[in-house]
C-alpha cells in the first residue's frame, strides 16, 4: 500500500522540523550561556553572594586573580560532575533572600585534591625557595631592613612510619617526604574547635595502611580528650595552610612596606611609615559602604599631612602617598561593621596569626609525652637581616662537619634554649650577646625582640651567657682550636643532612 503525502504536509512536516532544531539549538546555546554566567565570577561576587563585597578587590590583588572562584569552591572536574555538586550550595540560597551575617569562612571548599593540585602538583620535586623581604622602621627615616629567608619547600611522596612521626627528616635513607610540603605528603588527620581552624587540639598521623601511628594532643585546649573524640576528623591539605591564596586580606602595614619598597609610597617623605601606621590605627574601626570609608580615609590622610608651602616635588610625593594609601585602606576595611582583616586568619607562617604554631607549639604531646617539634629550621633556614645601619645577623661559625649537641634535637629546643645557654655556646655561635638589632648570632631582629602570636621566643628574658646554667649536664664537645669532626659526628651530621 502506498501512503502519498501532499505537498502541503510534507512543507508544513519539514518547517516543522526545521522550527524544532531551531528552537533546541537556541535552548542549547542559552542553556551554555546560562551555566558559563552561573560559574562566572561576575555573578559569583556580586548576583549569588553579593554579601561579600570585599572579596572581588582582594581576589584582583591576589596571587590567583586569574583563577575562577569556582575552580577553589566546586573543585576543576567535569561537567557533568559540576553539575550534580551546583544544587549542594543551594542552602546558600534563603540566607540571601531572609538575609543572615557576613560569613567570615566558607564550608563548602572542594578538598584541594580536586582544585589546588589540579596545577599544585605535590609529588614534583621542589628546590628551596628564597624569600626577601623588606620592613621599615617608624623613625624619622623608615629606616629599611632586608630579611632573607630560605625556605625548606620540600616534597617527595613517602609516608613516616615507626619512630619517624617526630623527625622524619633524621632517618637517612627512608625516601620520606622532607620540609614543608612533608605535611601534604603524610596521611595527617586533625580536630579543629572553630571554623578558621585556629585552635586544633589533637592531630592523629597514620601509616599507608591506615593505621595510626601517633595521635599528638594538647591538654591545655580547654576540651577533654574524650570530648575531642567524638567530634569529626579532617585531613589535612593545601588549603589549611594557604587557606588565604585566593582573596587574601593582609595587614595594611605590610601593604605599606611593599609600596615603599616598590616606589609607590615615597621613601624620602619624612617619617612616611610612622605616618602610615598612625593613619592605619585611626582607620581601622571604619566602615560603611565603599564610597564612605573612602571619603572617611582621605580626611584622615589629609588631617596627618604636613602643612604650609611645598617643593613641587615634595607635593606630587604627597599627593601619590595620599592616593596609594588610601587604596591600602580599601584593600583592608570592610562595608559590615566591626569587622577588620584581623577576622580572616592567614594560615601561611605565623607573623600575624598563629599559623604554624598552631600545631607546632611544644604543647601537643602523644602517649609517650614527645611533642610536635617546635623547630624553626624544620621549615626554613635562620633568617638574615641586613639592616641600613650595618648592623647584620651573624650565622653560626661553626664547620658544617661538627655535630650540634643533642639538645639542639630537643621538640622545644626554639622555646627552651634560652635556658640552656652557658659560654660552650660560643665555641660554635661566637660570643654570646643578647639583643635584638644584630651584631651578634644571639640578637636576631627576625626571631627576637617581638611578640609572636601564641608563642615567645624574646630571648632577652633569658639569662646572661656568663650566668647562665644548662638544664641537663653537658655533652662533650669538640675542642674549640680543632674543626675535625670524629667517625661518629660525621655518621651524625650525615644524618642530620637529610632534612636540610
Amino acid at each position: 500500500m502506498n501512503i502519498r503525502l501532499g505537498r502541503k504536509l510534507m512543507l508544513g512536516t519539514v518547517l516543522t522540523l526545521i522550527l524544532v532544531a531551531i528552537v533546541a539549538a537556541v535552548l542549547a546555546a542559552g542553556g551554555i550561556v546560562a551555566w558559563e554566567y552561573s560559574n562566572s565570577n561576575a555573578f559569583c561576587a556580586n548576583v549569588c553572594h553579593a554579601v561579600h563585597p570585599e572579596e572581588p578587590k582582594a581576589h584582583a590583588a591576589s596571587f590567583h586573580a586569574r583563577v575562577n572562584c569556582v575552580e577553589c569552591h566546586m573543585g576543576r572536574l567535569s561537567t557533568l560532575q559540576l553539575m550534580a555538586i551546583k544544587p549542594t550550595h543551594i542552602g546558600e540560597l534563603w540566607g540571601m533572600i531572609v538575609g543572615y551575617e557576613r560569613p567570615t569562612t566558607t564550608h563548602s571548599l572542594r578538598p584541594a585534591r580536586e582544585s589546588c593540585e589540579a596545577c599544585h602538583w605535590p609529588e614534583a620535586r621542589h628546590n628551596d625557595t628564597m624569600r626577601v623581604k623588606y620592613r621599615y622602621d617608624d623613625d624619622a627615616k623608615s629606616t629599611e631592613s632586608k630579611t632573607t629567608l630560605q625556605l625548606h619547600t620540600g616534597t617527595g611522596a613517602g609516608l613516616a612510619s615507626g619512630s619517624m612521626e617526630t623527625a622524619p627528616q633524621l632517618s637517612p635513607g627512608a625516601g620520606v617526604a622532607k620540609g614543608i610540603h612533608w605535611h601534604i605528603a603524610q596521611d595527617l588527620e586533625y580536630v579543629a574547635l572553630d571554623p578558621t581552624k585556629q585552635k586544633i587540639p589533637l592531630i592523629e598521623v597514620r601509616d599507608a595502611n591506615g593505621k595510626v601511628t601517633a595521635t599528638y594532643f594538647d591538654s591545655t585546649a580547654g576540651i577533654s580528650r574524650a570530648d575531642v573524640d567524638k567530634m569529626p576528623l579532617r585531613r589535612i591539605d593545601c588549603i589549611d595552610c594557604h587557606n588565604a591564596a585566593g582573596h587574601p586580606f593582609s595587614n595594611p602595614a605590610n601593604l605599606v612596606d611593599d609600596a615603599l619598597e616598590e616606589g609607590r609610597i615615597d621613601r624620602s617623605l619624612p617619617s612616611i611609615k610612622a605616618r602610615s601606621d598612625a593613619i592605619i590605627q585611626k582607620a581601622s574601626p571604619i566602615s560603611g559602604p565603599e564610597a564612605e570609608r573612602a571619603a572617611k580615609f582621605a580626611e584622615l590622610i589629609t588631617a596627618a599631612a604636613p602643612q604650609g608651602e611645598q617643593k613641587p616635588k615634595v607635593k606630587e610625593a604627597e599627593q601619590k602617598f595620599a592616593a596609594e594609601m588610601k587604596r591600602i585602606l580599601l584593600l583592608s576595611s570592610f562595608a559590615a561593621k566591626d569587622l577588620t582583616w584581623k577576622a580572616f586568619p592567614n594560615n601561611v607562617g605565623h607573623k600575624d596569626f598563629p599559623g604554624c604554631f598552631r600545631c607546632h607549639d611544644g604543647k601537643h604531646t602523644n602517649d609517650k609525652g614527645e611533642a610536635i617539634r617546635l623547630q624553626c629550621t624544620l621549615c626554613h633556614a635562620l633568617p638574615k637581616v641586613a639592616g641600613e645601619n650595618g648592623l647584620l645577623t651573624v650565622q653560626s661559625t661553626v664547620s658544617p662537619d661538627l655535630t650540634p649537641p643533642s639538645s639542639h634535637e630537643e621538640p622545644n629546643w626554639m622555646h627552651d634554649h634560652r635556658s640552656q645557654t652557658d659560654n660552650s655556646c660560643a665555641m660554635c655561635h661566637g660570643k654570646i650577646q643578647w639583643g635584638t638589632d644584630g651584631g651578634s648570632f644571639c640578637s636576631n631582629p627576625a626571631c627576637h625582640g617581638r611578640k609572636w602570636p601564641e608563642m615567645n621566643l624574646d630571648s632577652q628574658t633569658a639569662a646572661p651567657a656568663d650566668t647562665a646554667k644548662p638544664a641537663a649536664p653537658a655533652k662533650p664537645t669538640a675542642p674549640a682550636k680543632s674543626n675535625k669532626p670524629t667517625k661518629a659526628e660525621r655518621q651524625s651530621a650525615q644524618q642530620l643532612a637529610v632534612g636540610q
